[in-house]
């Protein structure tokens, strides 16, 4: 059970999706996939949750216990004032609002209902069907295995013979890649594109696509050793092979959950 607070500075109390800016729509992401990754890391992390209810200016602090796919139930720790419990178990509109890595993260729900939960009561609601993430990019980055980085094999033309250039990758996400940038021949300078670049996602398939060089900057890795990360983006990725890359996602990530 968490700490319950019922007000908030009326600054704080603008809270209902319908009142965000138009621009902030930009950021609402539908992608099942998407969603339970995010609500994931939020219970991994036991992250604090402001939940508002009926569009008024009182709230509970609370945080996910579990979530259950299948029934498409998100559970959540109650309050520790049982009479704003009760106003949340009576409110039809449900706004959750929080801060995941400097991020804000919000979605709203309309029904509650009580549940057990490890012999202690809990709430349930549905998982929401839309979430809003306030960052720059609408995808979500997961870095690759280090053991077996992904690699990503790049064709090149040269004056002799084709030939090729393999490619380890940081990170990927349905929008594009983050490599290490110091392969003798490949420039990650921004603007360049690489065409009929492949990628092998191990037990979801093979994705060929054209890659775009946004940006690169100097990272550290964890041995100490400074080197070059590029930023690139996939350019005209079909939908099929989008759907791989979700695929790969939430195969890693559930086996980080479950090691």
């Amino acid at each position: 059970m968490v700490e319950s607070i019922h007000n908030a500075d009326s600054s704080d109390a603008k809270h209902d999706s319908k009142s965000l800016p138009h621009k902030d729509e930009v950021y609402r992401i539908y992608s099942k996939i998407d969603i339970l990754y995010i609500l994931r890391d939020m219970m991994q992390k036991n992250t604090l949750i402001t939940l508002y209810f009926d569009r008024s200016n009182q709230f509970i602090l609370t945080s996910i216990l579990a979530l259950d796919e299948n029934k498409n139930e998100m559970l959540i720790d109650v309050g520790a004032e049982p009479k704003f419990n009760e106003a949340a178990l009576a409110s039809k509109h449900l706004t959750f609002i929080t801060s995941q890595n400097r991020i804000k993260i919000e979605f709203t729900c309309d029904q509650i209902k009580t549940k057990q939960f490890e012999g202690r009561s809990a709430f349930a609601v549905e998982l929401p069907a839309s979430l809003i993430r306030m960052q720059r990019r609408n995808y979500f980055r997961i870095s690759t295995p280090t053991t077996k980085p992904l690699k990503c094999i790049i064709p090149l033309q040269t004056r002799d013979t084709p030939t090729k250039a393999e490619i380890t990758l940081l990170d990927i996400s349905c929008g594009g890649i983050g490599v290490i940038d110091h392969h003798p021949v490949i420039h990650f300078d921004p603007g360049v594109s690489y065409h009929n670049c492949q990628i092998d996602l191990p037990g979801t398939g093979r994705i060929t696509t054209t890659i775009q060089v946004k940006n690169t900057y100097e990272i550290t890795l964890k041995g100490g050793q400074t080197c070059k990360r590029a930023g690139c983006q996939f350019i005209d990725l079909p939908k099929s092979m989008e759907i791989m890359i979700q695929r790969y996602i939430t195969k890693q990530e559930q086996t980080r959950i479950n090691s």
